[in-house]
C-alpha cells in the first residue's frame, strides 16, 4: 500500500497544472516504507505464493524510481549536472528489478501474470534481439560503433544496446508498444552500464536515441526521459562537438525531444 500511495502521489504532481518537482513530505514516507518492507520481507524466508505481491512490489519502486526527477530543466539532469549518488539510480533499481525477476519467476504457470504473459508473447510485444538486420542500422551507426558481422555482445560493448535500438526505432512508442521499449532497459550489459557511468559519448548517444523515443511514451518515463534526454544532447554538443558524426547522428533524438523544431 506505501508503494501505490507513493505512485499516486507522483501521478497527481505530474498532473498538476503547475507541477511541483519535489517530492512531498507524506510522498517520501510511503516511498521509505514500502522500500524498507520489501527489503524486509526478501531478507527472511517467504511463502512461494508471496512471489507475485514482490515482484508487484518491486515493478511499481522501479516506475517510482524512474518517475521521480527533481531537475526544472535539462541543465540541471544528469550527465550535465554535477555527479551525485542519484545519478542513473533508475538503472540500478533496473538491475534489482532482474534480480526479484528471477527469484519470483512471474512467468510460471501458475503465476497471476502467466496470462498476461502470454498474450504479450502472442502479440510479439517483446523484442526479438535473437538476430540482428543489418539493413535497420544506418551505415553511419555501423561505422562510429565498429559494428560488422563479427560483432557480438563479448568484443562489442554496444552491440546488445544496438540490437534492441534497431528493433524499435521504426514504430511510436504508446501504451501498445512501451513494453518492447521497456526491454532496453533490462538489456542493458554491464559494459554498456559502465560506459553510461563514465558518460562515454558513444553511450550517451544511444541513450539519447531511446529517450527520445520514449519521450513521448506512458507519463512514469517521459519525464525522465524528455529531461536527461536534453541533457545528453546538449552535455555531447557542449564536450563532443568536434566529433563530426555523433553530432550528424545526434538530429534524430535532438527532433524527438524537442531540441530541434
Amino acid at each position: 500500500m506505501h508503494i501505490v500511495l507513493t505512485l499516486t502521489s507522483i501521478h497527481d504532481r505530474f498532473l498538476s497544472p503547475v507541477p511541483d518537482r519535489k517530492p512531498t513530505v507524506t510522498e517520501l514516507h510511503h516511498w521509505t516504507e514500502g522500500a524498507s518492507l520489501l527489503n524486509k520481507k526478501l531478507s527472511s524466508p517467504w511463502p512461494p505464493e508471496a512471489r507475485d505481491s514482490l515482484w508487484t512490489a518491486a515493478a511499481l519502486l522501479g516506475a517510482i524510481a524512474f518517475s521521480n526527477v527533481e531537475a526544472a530543466g535539462p541543465e540541471e539532469a544528469w550527465p550535465l549536472k554535477e555527479a551525485d549518488s542519484s545519478d542513473l539510480e533508475w538503472l540500478r533499481m533496473s538491475d534489482g528489478k532482474q534480480i526479484i525477476w528471477k527469484i519470483c519467476d512471474p512467468l510460471r504457470p501458475e503465476s497471476a501474470f502467466y496470462a498476461l504473459a502470454v498474450e504479450l508473447v502472442n502479440d510479439q510485444m517483446y523484442v526479438d534481439t535473437s538476430c540482428f538486420n543489418y539493413e535497420d542500422v544506418p551505415h553511419t551507426f555501423l561505422s562510429l560503433f565498429e559494428i560488422d558481422e563479427f560483432s557480438t555482445p563479448e568484443n562489442n560493448p554496444y552491440f546488445s544496446t544496438i540490437r534492441i535500438l534497431s528493433s524499435l526505432l521504426h514504430m511510436e512508442c504508446d501504451h501498445s508498444t512501451i513494453a518492447k521499449y521497456l526491454s532496453f532497459m533490462s538489456g542493458i550489459s554491464k559494459d554498456y552500464k559502465k560506459l553510461l557511468e563514465q558518460k562515454d559519448p558513444r553511450a550517451l548517444l544511444l541513450l539519447a536515441y531511446w529517450f527520445g523515443k520514449v519521450s513521448h511514451g506512458v507519463w512514469w518515463v517521459s519525464q525522465r526521459a524528455l529531461m536527461e534526454g536534453q541533457a545528453a544532447c546538449l552535455y555531447l554538443e557542449k564536450y563532443h562537438s568536434h566529433e563530426t558524426a555523433i553530432m550528424d547522428l545526434l538530429d534524430f533524438p535532438k527532433r524527438e525531444l524537442g531540441l530541434i523544431v
